[in-house]
């Protein structure tokens, strides 16, 4: 590619007659001449299948972060924790961080290590729900605006 071209990668992309098993060979990529173009066709693909994410770079092409990342609203991070593990885990933690806290306290902390575990655990599982809670206000908000999902 020279200066001025941009170049979108498409991931997450299925073909085939099977809707369930994702591209083999890796994700495709469409070269344009202006970045305009490349975020145009990009909201285009994502309006054809929400499951898309669209990543634009320049020249320098994948030796860089991306100029832009356009994703559809069904479209599941490769590398970020589920919101089904956030919430197991942040419920899970502070149930139990409570659990044992309370343990020890019913034996007027003779036993010391379950508060120390428990007051540990606690912040962990908030932080958990924490973060799932904010991640969803902003889908919610975007979605209200009928913003796609742009990162």
């Amino acid at each position: 590619m020279v200066p001025g071209e941009y170049a979108t990668l498409y991931s997450s992309l299925q073909v085939g007659s099977d809707p369930n098993r994702p591209i083999e060979d890796g994700p495709f990529c469409t070269v344009f001449n202006s970045l305009a173009e490349a975020e145009e066709d990009a909201q285009r693909q994502i309006a054809l299948l929400p499951t898309l994410c669209c990543r634009i770079y320049d020249h320098h092409g994948l030796g860089r972060q991306p100029i832009r990342e356009i994703c559809g609203k069904e479209y599941k991070g490769e590398d970020s924790l589920s919101g089904r593990f956030r919430r197991g885990w942040g419920y899970g933690l502070l149930a139990g961080g409570v659990a044992l806290t309370i343990v020890d306290w019913r034996a007027d902390f003779g036993l010391l290590w379950p508060a120390m575990f428990g007051t540990r655990m606690i912040p962990a599982g908030l932080f958990f729900l924490g973060t799932d809670l904010i991640i969803n206000f902003e889908a919610k908000r975007k979605q209200r605006r009928g913003e796609p999902i742009v990162r």
